[in-house]
């Protein structure tokens, strides 16, 4: 069966796209029956017919893209099952019909398990001055509470302002307060699990690293880079942005001058460092007190000349906005790539191996990366994929999250350490941070393993993910 999404009136159109592989297709038509047994949802409404709704309907049609010629704006009553995509309009991870790469293919797959699915896409509010686009948010709010029995989040992280996605984040809190309503993923595992401050609440477990810090504040950045600096290599990292953006690669010019030990000093501000950002492997120098002037200010006569595409001012917006910066010791064998685990809850589902082009660190394909994937039981990595699996289970218990599962979809990057068997988590536990050209044979079926999964972990739960 092919699915196709239709368009109605003033709806976004989307091409055709058939992505259920044969042996997916029979494992979720075995589990149909099992499916539609566990997952009935209790009808809250008779009818749906209020004004308000109807206004509604219209305000967002504009935002929304009809999958497998299922339109919600002619229910008469509330379906069974409607979960539909969630995600924002514009960024880098959209194709050229503007929605991420996914987001059919996980329509087609709840389709396939017995839902009905949509796409639905939040706008940027610009500070609440967009009255359009305010109106669009809150009136899909209001459309989702009335219609949806949960939501498949697939919002790129630095896609929408940070005003913009603390009300959305909130909008999805407020979703999940209905014990019948399934959030996937809850806005709190994902900012927590996805923070680059991740590191530091792991730095204790199998494969992190226990000299890594995280700043949240200038002041106390200030201070900690000029001693972390003066003893080795670093790697800073900020919390917002994707694809290597924000992310420097900090040496000093005199490569002579480290210290023996952490913490035995700090380095002047006139220091001058050999500057790399992991988003197109560009090298610039600046002395650190620039460093530390862009990292915090931005753009300024006081931070020189900077060649970044970036803006800088990491702290930008504070705690509220999730700003911070993590200081990581630089592991030299980045030169060898990185070694992505892609997750589906504890289930590791594939290897990826992310080797960066010849002179370069960064592993994103951005900046010319080659991408091999290997099956998890691949000897290679049997090091890397034993010791992972002896923190899996006590992950949630790092972050406070004891009471919850693990996201339904997350990757964990990994970094060759000092020896063959040596790996050390090298990024962040990512929440589905997939690079769209990374879309393999195998990965499709994982979009197909995961619409299952997080359907089934979900049933009659009141668990938040």
């Amino acid at each position: 069966m092919i699915i196709q999404p239709t368009l109605p009136a003033d709806c976004c159109l989307h091409p055709e796209q058939d992505v259920i592989s044969g042996q997916v297709a029979q494992s979720i038509e075995t589990d149909t029956q099992q499916l539609a047994t566990a997952l009935h949802f209790v009808n809250l409404f008779d009818t749906i017919s209020s004004a308000t709704f109807l206004e509604d309907c219209q305000i967002i049609k504009p935002v929304t893209t009809i999958v497998n010629e299922f339109n919600p704006f002619e229910l008469k009553a509330r379906p069974e099952r409607f979960i539909p995509i969630l995600e924002a309009r514009g960024g880098t991870d959209k194709d050229e019909f503007g929605h991420r790469r996914d987001s059919i293919p996980i329509a087609n797959a709840l389709a396939k398990a017995g839902s009905h699915s949509a796409i639905f896409q939040f706008l940027e509010e610009n500070d609440g001055t967009d009255i359009d686009a305010v109106k669009s948010n809150d009136a899909l709010y209001r459309f989702l509470q009335q219609v949806a029995n949960g939501v498949v989040v697939r919002v790129n992280p630095g896609t929408l302002s940070a005003q913009t996605q603390m009300k959305i984040d909130q909008i999805l809190r407020d979703l999940s307060c209905n014990e019948n309503f399934v959030v996937m993923s809850h806005p709190d595992v994902v900012t927590s699990l996805g923070a680059k401050d991740a590191l530091v609440r792991i730095r204790h477990l199998k494969s992190g690293l226990e000299d890594t810090e995280v700043y949240y504040e200038p002041e106390s950045f200030k201070m900690g880079f000029r001693k972390s600096i003066a003893f080795q290599p670093r790697v800073i990292k900020q919390n917002r942005g994707s694809q290597g953006e924000g992310i420097w690669i900090c040496k000093l010019k005199d490569e002579s001058a480290y210290c023996s030990f952490y913490g035995e000093s700090i380095v002047d501000l006139d220091t001058e460092l050999v500057l790399m950002e992991a988003n197109d492997n560009h090298v610039e120098h600046h002395t650190v007190e620039e460093f530390l002037e862009w990292c915090i200010n931005g753009r300024s006569e006081s931070a020189g000349e900077w060649q970044s595409t970036g803006k800088g001012k990491y702290f930008d917006g504070g705690m509220e906005a999730n700003a911070m910066l993590v200081d990581q010791r630089f592991l030299p064998r980045i030169v060898e790539g990185e070694v992505r685990c892609l997750m589906v809850g504890s289930e590791l589902i594939e290897l990826v191996h992310k080797k960066p082009a010849e002179n370069g660190l960064s592993a994103t394909l951005q900046s010319g990366a080659v991408y091999t994937t290997y099956s998890p039981d691949d000897p290679k990595f049997s090091a890397l994929v034993s010791n992972f699996k002896e923190d899996i289970p006590i992950l949630m218990d790092a972050f406070g999250f004891s009471n919850q599962p693990l996201p339904l979809i997350w990757t964990a990057d990994y970094i060759m350490g000092e020896t063959d068997n040596d790996f050390h988590v090298g990024k962040t536990l990512q929440y589905v941070e997939i690079v769209c050209g990374l879309i393999s044979p195998d990965y499709l079926a994982l979009k197909q393993s995961f619409i299952l999964f997080s359907i089934l972990l979900k049933v009659n739960s009141t668990a938040v993910v």
